[in-house]
């Protein structure tokens, strides 16, 4: 993709002077901003973004965080892009998800053609002129990619560059074209030469062509250039980001390089692992997010399918091959935050049943018939109908002999509909965010740990469950009601 717009927008710039009359809004714009002078930017900035993926209930906007600096660094020749952000939390936390932290944290988010990576900010006792090995993450080159040219400048050039179609749209005119041959994007230019909203779609793995939309206000004159002081964009219909800009420079030296490992990385193929905590009863791991595979007398009842479709898949097969000759009957998930559904679509061309929290039944519906002509699924290709089983604050699920419970975290403010998963008889309890065990024993929780296992503490005490396992759904062990207690009265943990 990056050769293709570098060398496309190389085109506009030279045939600028040629384009055809039914160009002439673009032109104005292009007039405008400068756009033909412009090889790179630098936007500075303050406002919010908000935690995509992660609202309280499925029905909120995304949660908020205050973001005292922006600045993003572009290059429209070489398709590039470093944008970092100082973000800041006061004492609580907005409800909802998004990984927690208090005081101020920075974040380095880096696009360049296809590749993508984050940039890890050395610790404050760093030695001068180290840094951290940048992480690569390439999922996230397409959102970065379109991003970039979103933004004014970058939505005209590539316009210009790859053969925009124009329509009249009363006093405005209407401008759509496709990136890479593969991203649509539309946009709004006014009669004044502004462009007044960007929209394209990507490919996520839950609800499908995912709208991001971008508007443009309050232009005025930066270094010469008519551009926006102000720019919202919002992702599946909530606000994402929400910037005040304070100052633009053109033409900065940008000089953004990949680092080698990211240009060598290659996504390894998802993996599970398994533990065995009771007879028929399995905690697959091999990831970031884990998962249980219970057995029952004739099938199977899998808890979380996250992360991706491809984790979902693999997390399904783990499942039928520790329990093997028996159908995947139902799949529980235990919330509706992104990071822990994005297999829900493999569970639904599975045949399953989805047992969710009652509040998730329309979400899931729509979830199930969200088109995916992006990046095709398999749901896209069987459009199987969903089938969903609900459950108030508390569930149970049987085969007359092993009983699976089910029960909603009250008091929690990660997320309205956390469905902790207990079996009596094993005196085994599944639960994902409330508590994650540090990876050494007697390490000290950080405060939103000691808030969130305080919750689960307490709940488990409410409901007088009989815990003698801890299954998290991160980390890297099982814990005890033990370990919790300590965490919650924030004290260090000890086995």
């Amino acid at each position: 993709m990056r050769r293709y717009i570098a060398l496309a927008v190389f085109a506009f710039v030279v045939m600028a002077s040629g384009l055809s009359a039914q160009q002439g809004a673009l032109q104005t714009a292009a007039d405008k901003m400068g756009v033909a002078r412009v090889k790179t930017l630098q936007i500075t900035g303050s406002g919010s973004n908000f935690s995509v993926g992660q609202n309280y209930t499925s029905s909120d906007p995304w949660p908020r965080v205050e973001v005292k600096s922006f600045t993003a660094l572009v290059n429209y020749d070489t398709a590039s892009m470093r944008v970092e952000l100082l973000r800041t939390m006061g004492a609580v936390m907005p409800k909802g998800g998004g990984a927690p932290f208090f005081g101020d944290q920075r974040q380095i988010a880096v696009v360049s053609g296809d590749y993508a990576w984050n940039q890890p900010v050395p610790p404050p006792n760093a030695p001068a002129g180290t840094a951290p090995m940048a992480a690569p993450n390439p999922d996230a080159a397409p959102e970065r990619m379109l991003m970039l040219w979103a933004t004014p400048i970058g939505f005209v050039k590539a316009a210009m560059a790859n053969n925009a179609t124009t329509k009249a749209n009363g006093g405005k005119t209407d401008v759509s074209f496709t990136v890479g041959g593969k991203y649509k994007m539309e946009g709004t230019v006014n009669a004044q030469g502004q462009v007044e909203k960007v929209r394209t779609w990507i490919d996520q793995p839950i609800v499908g062509d995912m709208l991001i939309e971008t508007t443009y206000s309050g232009y005025k004159d930066f270094s010469g250039l008519q551009l926006p002081a102000r720019f919202v964009q919002t992702q599946d219909g909530y606000p994402a980001y929400d910037i005040t800009v304070s100052a633009v420079t053109v033409n900065p030296a940008v000089d953004i390089q990949v680092p080698q490992n990211v240009r060598n990385f290659q996504p390894p193929p998802a993996r599970v692992e398994s533990q065995k905590l009771a007879e028929g009863v399995y905690y697959l791991t091999g990831g970031s997010h884990h998962s249980l595979a219970i057995e029952m007398a004739d099938h199977i009842v899998v808890v979380d399918t996250p992360l991706t479709q491809a984790r979902g898949e693999a997390v399904l097969a783990k499942a039928k091959e520790l329990i093997p000759n028996k159908p995947i009957r139902y799949v529980v998930t235990s919330h509706h935050h992104w990071d822990h559904l994005g297999g829900i679509r493999a569970a639904i061309d599975e045949g399953a049943t989805i047992v969710t929290h009652q509040s998730n039944k329309a979400f899931l519906e729509r979830v199930a018939k969200t088109p995916h002509t992006i990046a095709p699924d398999r749901l896209a290709s069987s459009k199987k109908a969903v089938k969903i089983q609900t459950v108030g604050d508390n569930g149970r699920l049987t085969d007359g002999k092993r009983v699976i419970e089910l029960h909603r975290l009250q008091g929690y403010d990660h997320t309205g509909d956390m469905m902790i998963v207990y079996l009596p008889a094993e005196k085994i309890l599944g639960e994902p965010d409330a508590f994650t065990p540090p990876a050494q024993a007697g390490a000290p929780m950080i405060p939103p740990a000691v808030v969130f296992a305080k919750a689960l503490n307490d709940n488990i005490k409410r409901l007088k469950l009989d815990v003698q396992t801890i299954a998290p759904f991160h980390g890297n062990r099982t814990t005890n009601v033990a370990e919790l207690e300590k965490a919650a009265a924030g004290t260090a943990a000890t086995n």
